[in-house]
């Protein structure tokens, strides 16, 4: 009885004793795995991918800033705005700006599917407003945060960087500060920015680093073009259809608010999504380009504070609105029967481009405007056929003097042609590329007349409905002067022929997706001391040893409200291009 008991108790203080040190084990195998998380975690931050929260509106709308986010009642499309002004009593909604008298003024969004004012009561204009005023919003607008961002550190040591990548790097002008931009010139070239186009060049070997006023022979030169994926991202949406108002009447005064852009001759398109013609002979549909100029004004800057210097109800503030011929037209296209005939057609920089499609054959070409003389067919090949019945996604794209057609999402056919910068100012302004007296430092819009698009659709065949009419266009880089005395209205970097952005074997060259609104290379007037002393003291460029890495990915865009519960907006994660 005894020795069983002993024997029981031995048993007993056996288990014990190995769960005792299973338990020591598993505690000691939890703190180590948390250990090797932790410096992993803490290795991967230092030498890999870390986290970046944009701060302001330079790239957007590619990458966004602090900013506010709208959604029109009539259209419902949704867009975001730069923040205006904020008091800090309430750091969450705009507090507008007093004036004089004490009266308080906002300012005034618009819808950019429509131009109408969705936001803000503006009152008619008096003899101590002349332009008009914005007294009260409707309702507060909270102000969101930025987009939060992962960054590849250090990838720069094993390979190079690329063109149109996006860059995070230490600001040269504050070293302190992170900035985040485009990559636009690589090292040992020449940058020249040419009606909002990337023209570049090698370095030519008696030029150092810095600026140069010799831009030599066009043969020298040639067109940046941006990849599919990055094309993509940038362009900006001027019109769709399906974003047509419920009503194009104002609901308080009755008043119409919305024109459609598009129209012609046999076509329904008046307050309508979808475009139909019952003709088969040839039609074409228009684009409204005097009422609707395609321009690179940015919806994310709409900030106007009344009614003066309003172009088609935007707004260009302080900075210029140039117009915009590097386009994008698209349309699902639904014919009655499948031997039509589409064209899609820009005309600009005194040049028609052209985009056909008939008989499961495709051509994009051009010629000179104004004449009856013969197409030059720039690459011509087989395109799906369309069907009776059922829907085809056409779009023609102009961009970076190359035209493309895709159908259903795929490229049929790409061709382009080979401008240098001078010719190119000649076909955009009118003036020939040696005369550069013409081209102060602002730039005035009225130099580009040449460039303002005129678009159109035609078809023939068949009667045809048309879905998502859809009008895009291009990033336009700015020929931004520098703002800062003493250099105030001096052409920016990389602008001007007495400008070029030339960049040494270390240095690379960037720019904002939002350029009206991005203090970047263009318009650097100095160099921290630490860097001049430490790394570089050329003007205008990031130096190598300045670049932390590219950003690749959002990971947690900027969250939208529920009260004051932030709900992570998990639908625009995205990569970023």
């Amino acid at each position: 009885m005894c020795g069983g008991v002993v024997l029981g108790m031995v048993r007993a203080m056996t288990q014990g004793t190995k769960h005792d040190k299973k338990s020591e084990g598993s505690v000691k195998d939890t703190v180590i795995s948390m250990v090797i998380s932790l410096a992993m975690a803490l290795i991967a931050k230092i030498y890999v991918v870390e986290a970046f929260v944009i701060p302001t509106g330079s790239m957007a709308p590619t990458l966004l800033g602090q900013h506010m986010a709208f959604r029109s009642p009539e259209t419902g499309y949704s867009w975001t705005v730069n923040p205006w002004y904020y008091s800090g009593q309430a750091p969450l909604s705009p507090q507008g700006v007093v004036r004089a008298g004490g009266v308080r003024e906002f300012p005034i969004v618009s819808d950019p599917m429509t131009l109408s004012a969705v936001f803000g009561e503006r009152i008619p204009a008096n003899n101590m407003y002349p332009t008009g005023l914005n007294l009260d919003p409707r309702e507060p607008v909270a102000l969101r945060a930025g987009d939060r961002i992962l960054v590849q550190k250090y990838l720069y040591f094993i390979s190079s960087p690329k063109r149109w990548d996006v860059v995070v790097f230490k600001n040269p002008e504050q070293s302190r500060e992170n900035y985040i931009k485009r990559l636009i010139g690589l090292p040992n070239e020449q940058v020249w920015l040419v009606d909002g186009d990337v023209f570049v060049r090698e370095r030519p070997a008696n030029v150092d680093p810095g600026s140069s006023n010799d831009p030599g022979e066009d043969s020298e030169w040639s067109i940046a073009r941006k990849p599919d994926l990055v094309q993509r991202e940038l362009w900006r949406t001027v019109f769709s259809s399906e974003y047509t108002p419920l009503s194009p009447l104002d609901r308080r005064t009755g008043r119409r608010f919305f024109t459609t852009p598009w129209s012609g001759d046999g076509w329904e398109t008046a307050d309508r999504r979808v475009f139909r013609t019952d003709r088969a002979e040839r039609t074409e549909l228009v684009w409204d380009h005097e009422n609707w100029p395609v321009t690179d004004w940015e919806a994310y800057n709409d900030q106007r504070r009344g009614a003066g210097d309003v172009s088609m109800g935007r707004s260009s503030g302080v900075k210029p609105v140039y117009p915009v011929s590097d386009v994008r037209v698209r349309a699902g296209v639904l014919p009655e029967r499948a031997d039509i005939r589409v064209e899609a057609t820009v005309e600009a920089r005194g040049h028609v481009f052209q985009g056909v499609l008939e008989n499961g054959r495709a051509v994009v070409r051009m010629r000179e405007q104004g004449s009856d003389g013969a197409w030059t067919d720039l690459a011509s090949g087989s395109a799906p056929g369309f069907r009776a019945g059922r829907v085809t996604n056409v779009e023609f794209w102009h961009v970076d003097q190359s035209l493309h057609l895709w159908v259903d999402g795929r490229r049929v056919v790409e061709g382009s042609y080979s401008w240098g910068p001078k010719e190119r100012l000649l076909h955009s302004t009118g003036r020939h590329g040696s005369d550069y007296s013409s081209m102060n430092a602002l730039s005035p819009v009225s130099l580009y007349e040449r460039s303002k698009p005129r678009i159109s659709w035609s078809f023939e065949g068949s009667a045809v409905e048309l879905h998502r009419v859809g009008l895009d266009r291009d990033v336009w880089y700015q020929p931004t002067p520098y703002y800062d005395p003493p250099q105030t209205n001096t052409p920016g970097f990389g602008t001007h022929p007495w400008n070029l952005a030339t960049m040494g074997p270390d240095h690379f060259f960037v720019l904002g997706d939002n350029s009206p609104s991005s203090r970047d290379a263009r318009m650097w007037t100095g160099v921290d001391r630490d860097v001049a002393q430490q790394i570089d003291d050329t003007r205008g460029v990031v130096h190598r040893n300045l670049m932390l890495g590219k950003a690749f990915y959002v990971y947690f865009p900027a969250p939208r409200s529920m009260g004051r519960i932030p709900i992570p907006d998990f639908g625009t994660m995205r990569w970023i291009r």
